[in-house]
């Protein structure tokens, strides 16, 4: 390696060490946040988070889809949303008019809504596929590896539907050498969140 490739190398991580430490300061929510839905599980699991109504929780069994973004919105991230809403809505259109599988999109810096970027880990714009039974989240996963394809639409739409596949528990996901991996999934506390639907 020459001395002008490590320079140049050395320059470009330190851009994209900026960049990244930028996108965290921008999105993260301030220190002083308490989660929501945290401060209002009292065991029950009923309770609303403060702010949203009871008609709000209606979410009894299926997947939410999460698009959750900040109030700074680039050209990148309105392609992951409108990506992912077409792979989710072109891939699984029986399950959502069954109301097996659900789209929202969620601004995580929102008054009210800051408890999404603390319950799924958000630090920046991100899918989060959340699991529910019996009107409880019981599991979830980011899919943060959209950043990752969304150059190519193709495979970004394959991603998010295999993804899906997946955590729906379809046995029939595809798999191989050109799918992208799939994320692990995260599971929810000992006592299962109520998550809001707006």
């Amino acid at each position: 390696m020459t001395l002008k490739e490590a320079t140049t190398n050395s320059l470009l991580m330190f851009v994209a060490a900026t960049c990244v430490v930028l996108i965290v300061k921008t999105v993260s929510p301030a220190p002083q946040t308490v989660s929501a839905m945290a401060s209002t599980n009292t065991g029950s699991g009923s309770a609303a988070p403060q702010g949203v109504s009871a008609p709000a929780l209606a979410m009894r069994q299926g997947v939410k889809v999460y698009y959750l973004h900040g109030n700074t919105r680039c050209p990148t991230c309105r392609s992951i949303e409108a990506y992912s809403q077409e792979a989710v809505q072109s891939g699984f259109a029986e399950e959502m008019k069954s109301g097996k599988v659900t789209w929202e999109v969620i601004n995580y810096e929102t008054p009210g809504n800051e408890h999404y970027a603390t319950d799924y880990e958000v630090v920046a714009p991100n899918v989060v596929l959340a699991k529910f039974e019996g009107g409880k989240q019981v599991a979830w996963k980011g899919l943060p590896e959209v950043w990752e394809h969304v150059g190519d639409k193709t495979t970004f739409v394959s991603f998010v539907q295999n993804s899906l596949r997946q955590f729906l528990g379809d046995p029939a996901t595809p798999s191989g050498p050109n799918r992208p991996p799939l994320p692990s999934v995260n599971k929810s506390p000992q006592e299962p969140l109520p998550i809001p639907e707006s």
